[in-house]
Protein backbone atom coordinates (compact mmCIF):
# COMPACT_ATOMS: atom_id res chain seq x y z
CA UNK A 1 0.00 0.00 0.00
CA UNK A 2 1.64 3.29 -1.27
CA UNK A 3 0.21 6.72 -0.22
CA UNK A 4 1.12 10.02 -0.92
CA UNK A 5 -0.12 12.87 1.16
CA UNK A 6 -0.10 16.91 0.16
CA UNK A 7 -0.87 20.05 1.57
CA UNK A 8 -1.90 21.35 -2.09
CA UNK A 9 -5.00 19.75 -4.04
CA UNK A 10 -2.51 18.78 -6.53
CA UNK A 11 1.40 18.73 -6.86
CA UNK A 12 2.61 21.85 -7.99
CA UNK A 13 6.06 22.87 -8.76
CA UNK A 14 7.63 25.34 -6.57
CA UNK A 15 4.99 25.24 -3.93
CA UNK A 16 4.78 21.28 -3.15
CA UNK A 17 5.35 19.42 -0.06
CA UNK A 18 4.87 15.87 0.16
CA UNK A 19 4.81 12.75 2.25
CA UNK A 20 4.87 8.95 1.11
CA UNK A 21 3.50 6.43 3.47
CA UNK A 22 4.59 2.55 2.15
CA UNK A 23 3.23 -0.75 4.02
CA UNK A 24 4.62 -3.70 2.27
CA UNK A 25 5.15 -7.31 2.48
CA UNK A 26 8.54 -8.62 2.18
CA UNK A 27 10.11 -12.30 2.45
CA UNK A 28 12.17 -13.58 5.84
CA UNK A 29 13.03 -16.77 7.42
CA UNK A 30 9.95 -17.13 9.30
CA UNK A 31 7.54 -16.46 6.42
CA UNK A 32 5.91 -12.85 5.42
CA UNK A 33 6.52 -10.21 7.39
CA UNK A 34 5.83 -6.24 6.70
CA UNK A 35 7.73 -3.14 6.84
CA UNK A 36 7.00 0.53 6.90
CA UNK A 37 9.08 3.86 5.60
CA UNK A 38 8.16 7.11 5.35
CA UNK A 39 9.34 9.48 2.88
CA UNK A 40 9.35 13.48 3.03
CA UNK A 41 9.72 14.73 -0.69
CA UNK A 42 10.17 18.41 -2.09
CA UNK A 43 10.32 20.32 -4.96
CA UNK A 44 13.95 21.04 -6.64
CA UNK A 45 14.17 23.59 -8.51
CA UNK A 46 17.43 22.87 -10.01
CA UNK A 47 16.21 19.18 -10.98
CA UNK A 48 12.66 20.16 -11.72
CA UNK A 49 11.42 17.49 -10.08
CA UNK A 50 10.86 16.28 -6.37
CA UNK A 51 13.33 14.92 -4.25
CA UNK A 52 12.87 12.28 -1.55
CA UNK A 53 14.10 11.84 1.84
CA UNK A 54 13.32 8.38 3.72
CA UNK A 55 12.66 9.63 7.49
CA UNK A 56 11.90 6.44 9.00
CA UNK A 57 12.23 2.36 7.83
CA UNK A 58 10.67 0.12 9.99
CA UNK A 59 11.21 -3.55 8.86
CA UNK A 60 12.17 -5.62 12.01
CA UNK A 61 11.57 -9.59 11.09
CA UNK A 62 8.81 -10.06 13.26
CA UNK A 63 7.01 -6.83 12.42
CA UNK A 64 2.92 -8.32 11.77
CA UNK A 65 0.56 -6.72 9.63
CA UNK A 66 -1.55 -4.98 12.34
CA UNK A 67 2.25 -3.39 14.00
CA UNK A 68 3.37 -2.53 10.64
CA UNK A 69 -0.55 -0.96 9.78
CA UNK A 70 -0.29 0.41 13.42
CA UNK A 71 2.85 2.73 12.10
CA UNK A 72 1.32 3.76 9.02
CA UNK A 73 -2.05 5.17 10.54
CA UNK A 74 -0.04 6.67 13.45
CA UNK A 75 2.08 8.62 10.72
CA UNK A 76 -1.14 9.49 8.64
CA UNK A 77 -2.88 10.90 11.78
CA UNK A 78 0.23 13.07 12.85
CA UNK A 79 0.77 14.33 9.04
CA UNK A 80 -2.84 14.95 8.61
CA UNK A 81 -2.89 17.44 11.58
CA UNK A 82 -0.01 18.93 10.09
CA UNK A 83 -2.40 19.91 7.17
CA UNK A 84 -0.94 17.00 4.72
CA UNK A 85 -5.14 15.99 3.98
CA UNK A 86 -4.56 15.61 0.18
CA UNK A 87 -4.37 12.17 -0.63
CA UNK A 88 -3.11 10.59 -4.23
CA UNK A 89 -1.93 7.26 -5.25
CA UNK A 90 1.25 6.22 -6.69
CA UNK A 91 0.35 6.65 -10.05
CA UNK A 92 -1.01 9.98 -9.58
CA UNK A 93 -4.58 9.42 -8.97
CA UNK A 94 -6.59 11.34 -6.36
CA UNK A 95 -7.88 8.93 -3.50
CA UNK A 96 -10.44 9.88 -1.43
CA UNK A 97 -9.72 13.25 0.42
CA UNK A 98 -8.42 12.83 3.99
CA UNK A 99 -10.75 14.04 6.69
CA UNK A 100 -9.88 18.02 7.15
CA UNK A 101 -8.09 18.80 9.98
CA UNK A 102 -11.13 20.28 12.30
CA UNK A 103 -12.88 16.80 12.48
CA UNK A 104 -9.86 15.73 14.13
CA UNK A 105 -9.66 15.43 17.62
CA UNK A 106 -7.48 18.56 19.49
CA UNK A 107 -4.55 17.30 21.52
CA UNK A 108 -3.85 19.59 24.61
CA UNK A 109 -0.78 20.23 25.76
CA UNK A 110 0.28 21.04 29.64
Amino acid sequence: MIEILYKTHTPEKDKSECYVLVLTARVSRGGKVYAFMEEHGNWNDEWQRFTYKVNSVNAEEQLTYEGARAMYESTRRKLICRGFVHSFGPDGTNKETCPDRASEPEMALA
